[in-house]
């Protein structure tokens, strides 16, 4: 009985069992109250109060007028009052029930006898008379629901009822499934501490389930990650012995050739240093990740490392047959770690470089947008290449990603400067995207808060 399948079912159920019965008791009430209406005294009351209204409206406005009266209290009244004429018609030519006629038939009979209680009849000034029948008989399902009046209360009441309980159902489901979408998005930024099982209580159906699953997954893939990045790190420590005896080996046999140039030697220190740079690569990315050597907090002049990251990198832009523009810079402040902030810029400009066409340039700018929350520095870095795929765009800060195989091979990338720079933007609570330009190439752009603690 604790599954939800259950609880649904019983909710609802019981919601309509709730409306029907409201419902019912509100249709009974009302037709008891008919039914003391035909008792002597209170059908005397009634129909007495019925025939001086009519009989007014009759003086005043002859038999049109009391028509119009007719058609009023028909509308209204969930009991049907016939003005019926001595033949037995009705004024507003509503069929007539045979119990309706038999009582105008009594009514007749008696007009000349003393009685206590006058009868129901409607004198007009031309000597024409009629009389006030209710026809009970005429009281259907259609015609209480049809009668606005009469059918409110019992549906306010009924929707009442039914609105708590499809509130407080609502209310038990959306809860958890909250805590589900918090902890979704939480493992998607690659959080995976949050557990949402025990935040449930002792609550016990499918959700609950569902919740003890994404945690065991949450868990599962908390372990695989940290493993994978453990093996990264070590591995990269290992390598780093036999490459630094690589860099000794080839010493030595640069000291024996002499003077001699050999091209086998020149590669295979091309390709130790390409190695050497991967590591380091990797172990600043595990470092990162890990949260080993927090970024410090002190005061960075944006303005200055930009300038000093251009200036770095303008060798490398005049190897590749490009240019660097530099435009004109506003003076920014941010806290954060230099180094970081220094190696983060650099990477994005350093692909930026790699991937810009010949004889084009790569832009930088620096603009500050002010909130009154807090300032942000924008920092914009444009190159004029082919672009990125759209599918592709948030996937170039993943680790080891590579947009084309064949072109990052060429130059000589390795699918870890935007994770680096990505995850040091982040370290600094900043942001860094990447989309196309409309006149072609890619744009960066990173986000500091000048403020940021």
């Amino acid at each position: 009985m604790h599954r939800l399948f259950w609880k649904l079912f019983l909710s609802f159920w019981a919601t309509l069992i709730l409306f029907s019965v409201v419902v019912m008791l509100s249709v009974s009430i009302y037709i008891d109250h008919l039914h003391g209406q035909q008792s002597p005294s209170a059908g005397f009351e009634n129909i007495s109060q019925h025939v001086a209204k009519a009989q007014s409206r009759a003086d005043a406005h002859g038999v049109e007028g009391l028509r119009d009266w007719a058609r009023n209290i028909d509308h209204k009244n969930l009991v049907p009052v016939l003005v019926l004429d001595n033949a037995g018609h009705d004024l507003l030519g509503r069929e007539v029930s045979q119990r309706a006629l038999e009582r105008l038939h009594r009514h007749l009979q008696q007009q000349n006898v003393p009685d206590t209680h006058p009868n129901p009849i409607i004198r007009m000034a031309n000597g024409d008379q009629y009389w006030l029948i209710p026809d009970f008989q005429s009281v259907t399902i259609g015609r209480f629901l049809s009668r606005p009046s009469v059918i409110t209360l019992p549906l306010l009441a009924a929707t009442l009822i039914g609105a708590l309980v499809c509130l407080f159902l609502a209310r038990y489901l959306a809860a958890p499934i909250e805590r589900l979408r918090r902890a979704a998005q939480d493992y998607a930024g690659g959080d995976f501490s949050y557990r949402v099982g025990p935040s449930l209580g002792r609550r016990r159906d499918e959700i609950v389930d569902l919740a003890y699953a994404l945690d065991n997954m949450a868990e599962r893939l908390d372990t695989l990650i940290d493993s994978q990045r453990h093996f990264l790190r070590d591995v990269s420590h290992e390598l780093r012995s036999p490459l630094a005896r690589v860099h000794a080996a080839l010493g030595l046999a640069r000291q024996r050739a002499g003077n001699i140039i050999t091209p086998e030697l020149d590669r295979i220190e091309r390709e130790a240093d390409c190695l050497n740079e991967l590591i380091g690569q990797i172990l600043s990315l595990s470092r990162l990740e890990t949260g080993m050597n927090a970024p410090i907090r002190e005061p960075v002049d944006l303005t200055l490392l930009l300038q000093e990251v251009v200036e770095d990198s303008r060798l490398e832009a005049h190897a590749k047959g490009c240019a660097i523009d530099l435009a004109a810079l506003p003076t920014a402040t941010v806290k954060g770690d230099p180094a970081l902030l220094h190696s983060a810029i650099e990477n994005v400009l350093r692909n930026a470089i790699r991937h810009t066409a010949r004889q084009t340039s790569v832009t930088v700018t620096l603009t500050i947008r002010h909130s009154d929350i807090e300032n942000v520095c924008v920092i914009q870095i444009a190159d004029s290449g082919p672009g990125v795929p759209e599918l592709m765009l948030h996937k170039i800060f993943e680790p080891f990603v590579r947009v084309s195989e064949a072109r990052d091979r060429e130059s000589g990338g390795y699918g870890l400067g935007l994770a680096i720079a990505h995850r040091a933007i982040r370290a600094h609570r900043g942001e860094i995207q990447a989309s196309n330009r409309a006149t072609g190439g890619l744009v960066v752009t990173i986000r500091l808060p000048s403020k940021s603690g």
